[in-house]
């Protein structure tokens, strides 16, 4: 399944921000929107003990949740950071992190200065590569 995604390069901005701000262990976040576009981004607290690995704060998770609930937002993509591997599913995101439907994004840290967020779905037990197409919000 491919497709094209619209995300706002400040929503970018501040996804790159805070995997910067999280290293040398991995970001964590929620984001919200429609299929096809992402409107916001939520992040939340890494409690996994590794640095290599997250895993979202399950009590602040539920909260944003409901939260998400109350307003009538839907969350479409789950977004989290590779500090020193390539914007590409790992192993573990394929075994631990195949949440079927929502976009995944993986912003790697692992460049020479240069942007590598990448946007995946999954789908019958793999990840598939998804156009990301940065704007400016209006």
């Amino acid at each position: 399944m491919d497709g094209v995604w619209k995300i706002p390069r400040p929503l970018v901005n501040r996804i790159l921000g805070h995997a910067q701000r999280c290293a040398p262990r991995e970001s964590v976040a929620l984001l919200c929107g429609r299929p096809g576009e992402l409107t916001e981004w939520h992040p939340l607290p890494n409690i996994s003990g590794r640095e290599d690995r997250y895993l979202a704060d399950p009590q602040a998770q539920i909260a944003l949740m409901r939260q998400f609930r109350q307003e009538g937002k839907q969350v479409v993509a789950i977004c989290h950071s590779h500090p020193n591997s390539p914007a590409e599913p790992s192993p573990t995101d394929l075994t631990e992190d195949n949440h079927p439907g929502l976009l995944h994004l993986i912003c790697s840290l692992n460049t020479q200065g240069c942007l590598d967020l990448r946007g995946f779905l999954y789908q019958d037990g793999t990840f598939h590569a998804q156009e990301l197409v940065l704007h400016d919000e209006t």
